[in-house]
C-alpha cells in the first residue's frame, strides 16, 4: 500500500494531487487487480479522499443520511407551499410567476440534498456527488437573483418612471446575464478537477477561478440591499411624482390567508381605464403604493368605497417588505461568505477546519434558507411584490373614458367578474 502513491503518480504523469478522482478510482482498481464487484480497500479510499480539496459541507458519510433526508423533505414541503400559492392566485386571475421561481429554487435545493443521501451511502458514487455539489451551490445564486427582482420592484415603487426606463431594465438584464456567466464558470472550474488530471498550474487556476466567482456571488447577494438603499438615497424625480401609476389597488391585505377576489385584476384594469382613459396607455406599473393615489373626490365610486374599506381594516405599507428583502438577502449573504472564506483557505479534506463541517452547511443552506422561504410564504411576497399585468390596448380603445360606471352592472363582463367591494 505504501508504494501505491508513487505508482499512481507514474500512471497519471505526476498530475496535481486532488485532481482526476473519477479516473483515479479506475486506475486504483486496475492496480489492485479488483473485479467490478469488488470494493477498493477503505485505507485507499481514505488516502484518495484526503487529497481532495475541501468543500463547503465536506464529503458525506453515513452520518449525513438523516439531516439530508430531513432537508429533502422540508424543501419538498416548501416547494408545495409555493406551488399552492401560485395556483391559488392563478385561479383568482392574480399572475405572480415569481412563485414558480421560488418553487424551482426549492426543487433544486431538495435534489441537491437527495443526491447527497445517495452519495453518503457510497462515497465512490462520484458522478452523483458532483451533481449534488453543483445542485447545492446553484440555489444560493438563484435565491439571490429572486431577491434582486423583489428589490427591483421596490426601486420601481419609489421611482415609477426611472424603474421602468429601458436603460434601467437593460442594466438589470445585463447583471443577470453576467451572473449566468459567473455560475457557468463556477460549475466548470469546480467540476473539471474531479474529472480530469491537471497539472499543478492548471489546478491552481481552476481553484482561483472558483475563488473569484465566490467573491462575486457574495457581492451579488448584497446587491438587493444596495438597490433598496439606492431607492431611498436617490430622491424621486418630478417625472416620478407626476407619473400616472397603475398599481394593484384591489389588494387590501398582506395577511397570510388573504387572496385577491376572483377577477379583481381584470376589474381593476377596467376601473383604471375609466379614470385615465388614453393616459392608461402610458401608465407606469408598480407594486401597491398605498392609498394616496386613490383618494381624490372625482374617483369612480368603486375606488372611493374600496379605499375606505382598505383604510378601515388594514395598514398597507412596505416597511415590512423592505425588511423582508433585507433579512432574506442577509441570510443568503451569510451562506455565501462562509463558503467564500473556506475556499480561500486552500485546505484539503485531511486538513480542513470547522468551516467545512457538514453541520455548518446544514445550518446555512438548510435551516436558514428554510426560514427564508417561510418568510416568503407567510410574508406574502406574492401580494407585496405583485405588479399588475400590462393593460391591453384593446381595453383602452374600447372603453369610453367619459363614462364612469357607478356599479358593476354598468361595465362589460360584470357578471363574469364580481365586484371588488
Amino acid at each position: 500500500m505504501s508504494s501505491l502513491p508513487s505508482l499512481i503518480n507514474s500512471l497519471t504523469n505526476n498530475a496535481a494531487k486532488g485532481t482526476g478522482i473519477v479516473k483515479l478510482v479506475g486506475i486504483a482498481k486496475n492496480a489492485l487487480h479488483l473485479q467490478s464487484n469488488q470494493q477498493i480497500p477503505d485505507a485507499l479510499i481514505l488516502y484518495l479522499k484526503d487529497q481532495q480539496q475541501s468543500q463547503f459541507g465536506s464529503y458525506p458519510d453515513h452520518k449525513d443520511v438523516a439531516p439530508s433526508s430531513v432537508f429533502t423533505a422540508v424543501f419538498f414541503l416548501l416547494m408545495l407551499g409555493h406551488l399552492f400559492v401560485f395556483i391559488k392566485n392563478k385561479t383568482r386571475g392574480h399572475w405572480f410567476p415569481l412563485s414558480l421561481g421560488f418553487a424551482a429554487y426549492c426543487l433544486i435545493r431538495l435534489l441537491g440534498f437527495a443526491l447527497r443521501i445517495a452519495w453518503a451511502k457510497d462515497i465512490l458514487r462520484l458522478h452523483t456527488g458532483i451533481a449534488s455539489e453543483v445542485l447545492l451551490v446553484l440555489p444560493t445564486v438563484f435565491l439571490a437573483s429572486l431577491n434582486l427582482v423583489l428589490a427591483q420592484r421596490l426601486f420601481t415603487w419609489r421611482h415609477p418612471v426611472g424603474g421602468n426606463q429601458r436603460f434601467f431594465q437593460i442594466a438589470m438584464m445585463t447583471i443577470y446575464s453576467i451572473v449566468v456567466a459567473v455560475v457557468i464558470m463556477t460549475i466548470v472550474a469546480g467540476v473539471v478537477p474531479y474529472l480530469y488530471f491537471l497539472s499543478q498550474s492548471h489546478y491552481d487556476m481552476c481553484r482561483n477561478v472558483v475563488k473569484v466567482t465566490s467573491v462575486l456571488i457574495c457581492f451579488y447577494s448584497l446587491l438587493a440591499i444596495l438597490l433598496v438603499l439606492s431607492a431611498f438615497l436617490i430622491p424621486p424625480s418630478s417625472r416620478d411624482r407626476k407619473a400616472t401609476v397603475f398599481q394593484p389597488f384591489w389588494i387590501t391585505s398582506f395577511a397570510p390567508t388573504y387572496y385577491a377576489p376572483r377577477g379583481a385584476a381584470e376589474e381593476g384594469q377596467y376601473l383604471f381605464v375609466q379614470r385615465h382613459g388614453e393616459l392608461s396607455k402610458y401608465s407606469e406599473r408598480t407594486i401597491l403604493k398605498g392609498g394616496d393615489l386613490y383618494s381624490m373626490a372625482d374617483e369612480p365610486s368603486q375606488l372611493n368605497q374600496f379605499e375606505a374599506q382598505r383604510e378601515a381594516k388594514y395598514s398597507i405599507k412596505h416597511n415590512n417588505s423592505i425588511l423582508l428583502v433585507a433579512l432574506t438577502s442577509a441570510c443568503v449573504f451569510i451562506g455565501a461568505i462562509f463558503r467564500c472564506v473556506l475556499l480561500f483557505f486552500d485546505t484539503t479534506y485531511a486538513t480542513q477546519g470547522w468551516l467545512a463541517k457538514p453541520v455548518v452547511m446544514y445550518m446555512l443552506w438548510g435551516f436558514l434558507e428554510a426560514v427564508v422561504n417561510l418568510l416568503y410564504l407567510f410574508g406574502r411576497v406574492d401580494l407585496r411584490f405583485y405588479r399588475p399585468d400590462k393593460i391591453p390596448d384593446k381595453l383602452i380603445t374600447a372603453t369610453d373614458s367619459t363614462v364612469v360606471p357607478n356599479s358593476s352592472e354598468d361595465k362589460p363582463g360584470a357578471q363574469a367578474s364580481p365586484s371588488l367591494v
